[in-house]
């Protein structure tokens, strides 16, 4: 069996979804937290809370990615 060759650009926008996946929900919950934080005056809580959440957020979103291109390369 052939090994077929990705298109660079298709790898260049598999890595950009990627990284854009991780980046929005950690700097969401940095702006989020920190406005609540504001809101109800409780310095580091809800930015600690709020940031750890965006982590598993973009983690989440990472194994989809990652697990959705790996069942689209086993069906080529």
């Amino acid at each position: 069996m052939a090994k077929r060759k990705s298109h660079p650009l298709q790898n260049l926008s598999l890595i950009s979804y990627i990284g854009i996946s991780m980046i929005v929900p950690i700097a969401g919950g940095l702006y989020i937290g920190r406005w609540m934080d504001q809101k109800f005056n409780t310095q580091p809580i809800f930015l600690f809370a709020s940031i750890i959440t965006g982590v598993v957020v973009a983690f989440i979103n990472l194994f989809k990615v990652a697990t959705k291109d790996i069942e689209k390369r086993k069906r080529k």
